[in-house]
């Protein structure tokens, strides 16, 4: 019985991740962010903070053939333009739903949950969420869900929008899963002059 129950698990899931794959396939990839959709970015978020990743924790519902994925961040913020400059820590919060029939045991209402401090697994294209490691420095862009600083990254969920997460390396400030033009690649060469960029947009 159980070993029925994990052919036909397996078998719809490669099933829709076939259909799944082949609509990703074709998704164009996003245009590379100017000065115009940054504007925007900085009208839309709540917080606009720099920070150090201190906690990342994945949590997993699996409702076969599917499994949702929930992301729980805590960053401790260095400096924050935009927002309550206060704050002491952020919590981010996101999600997603991917095709899985791994890790399958049999528990009431076929609902399986775990807890574990790593990277998810992704099979396929990536999901449109932020890439974190605990210790990694980041600027985010933020949207209130709720909750006392309690955040999700602006176009988090959604293919078509920029991800409001951004990494802070040695060589400047990099986006994830899509480029700058040229005129804002100018300024994201050092973490000091794209907050300076930003705080110019701003007004301040």
């Amino acid at each position: 019985m159980k070993l029925n129950r994990l052919i036909t698990v397996l078998f719809l899931a490669l099933f829709f991740m076939s259909f799944y794959m082949e609509a990703e396939a074709v998704r164009p990839p996003l245009k590379p962010l100017n000065s115009e959709q940054f504007h925007k970015m900085i009208a839309d978020a709540d917080v606009i903070a720099t920070g150090t990743i201190v906690s990342m924790r994945l949590s997993k519902t699996l409702q076969p053939p599917l499994e949702t994925v929930n992301i729980h961040v805590t960053m401790v913020p260095e400096r924050i333009l935009k927002g309550d400059r206060l704050t002491e820590s952020i919590t981010i919060r996101e999600s997603y739903r991917q095709f899985s029939a791994d890790d399958i045991e049999d528990v009431p209402d076929s609902r399986y949950a775990m807890e574990k401090p790593v990277t998810a697994r992704i099979s396929g294209p990536a999901p449109p969420v932020g890439r974190y490691r605990d210790g990694d420095r980041i600027l985010v862009f933020l949207k209130s869900i709720g909750g006392l600083n309690q955040y999700s990254p602006l176009g988090s969920g959604n293919h078509d929008a920029y991800l409001g997460v951004f990494w802070i390396t040695s060589d400047g400030v990099k986006p994830d899963r899509y480029q700058f033009d040229d005129v804002v690649t100018g300024h994201a060469k050092s973490e000091v002059s794209f907050l300076n960029f930003i705080t110019l947009i701003k007004g301040e």
